[in-house]
């Protein structure tokens, strides 16, 4: 063998050997685990206390395979009026959303999860039900929050009493009193108002892009009062606004 291929042969042998002492030892865990130990997958049961809102992982610490069960979090804080929920920190701007995307969840939840309120920069694939409060990275199946729910990013079903969001949202958004969306395609419902910057597809509320940015709309709106600075389908209701005019009953556009 050449001098350079043995030297090339050993600086691989050297990389490999050092790249895999930074790379942390995974732990398989049955029938139950603790999901607050980290580095570890759990298939059955996965149990703790507590989630994390930490948003600058180079892994993912913990995957659960089964049914994962959060009896006490900081969502019980909520209702104290004392603390205040450490729910996971949103992206506003363009800028910081797609800086979001790139960030890796510091757990993967793949079946359901139980808790009185989950907040934690996490996916959870399938359903994730909370009693209270609900804050989390993705969501891709059926999420059910007693109070608030919220996720970056909703593939699915999402549902609260109060209020409802996501940041970007395919599916449904769906809440009592209020839902928010920055992006979305699919249905948005409440009884009440229903906020977005961009959406296609139904929209049923009282009030129809009364607060948020309501820039632009495609599909139906039904409501009371229904905005779209931009519309490009129909609006049904006591008020309708969009770029073209003002009507009460039904308003329309279909032109740029």
């Amino acid at each position: 063998m050449k001098p350079n291929y043995l030297l090339m042969l050993m600086f691989f042998l050297f990389y490999a050997s050092v790249k895999a002492q930074g790379v942390p030892q995974r732990k398989a865990r049955f029938p139950v685990g603790l999901y607050t130990t980290g580095d570890s997958d759990i298939y059955g049961l996965s149990f703790g206390i507590g989630s994390d809102t930490y948003i600058d992982s180079d892994t993912v610490s913990v995957r659960s395979y089964g049914i994962r069960i959060e009896p006490i979090s900081q969502s019980l804080l909520f209702f104290t009026l004392i603390f205040p929920v450490d729910r996971v920190r949103y992206p506003q701007t363009p800028t910081e959303i797609r800086e979001f995307e790139k960030k890796i969840p510091n757990e993967v939840i793949n079946g359901i999860n139980i808790s009185c309120g989950t907040n934690a920069f996490a996916d959870v694939n399938g359903i994730t039900l909370s009693a209270f409060v609900q804050s989390l990275r993705q969501t891709n199946g059926l999420s059910v929050a007693g109070f608030s729910n919220y996720s970056f990013r909703n593939n699915g079903m999402q549902v609260a009493v109060c209020m409802s969001g996501s940041v970007k949202s395919n599916g449904v958004v769906a809440a009592l009193f209020g839902t928010e969306i920055n992006t979305g395609r699919g249905l948005q419902i409440s009884a009440f108002g229903n906020d977005y910057n961009t959406f296609s597809g139904v929209q049923i509320g009282m009030l129809n892009g009364a607060y948020g940015k309501a820039e632009k709309f495609t599909g139906v709106q039904i409501g009371l009062f229904n905005n779209a600075k931009k519309l490009r389908g129909i609006q049904i209701g006591l008020i309708n606004k969009n770029e073209k005019r003002i009507l009460p009953f039904i308003n329309w556009n279909f032109k740029d």
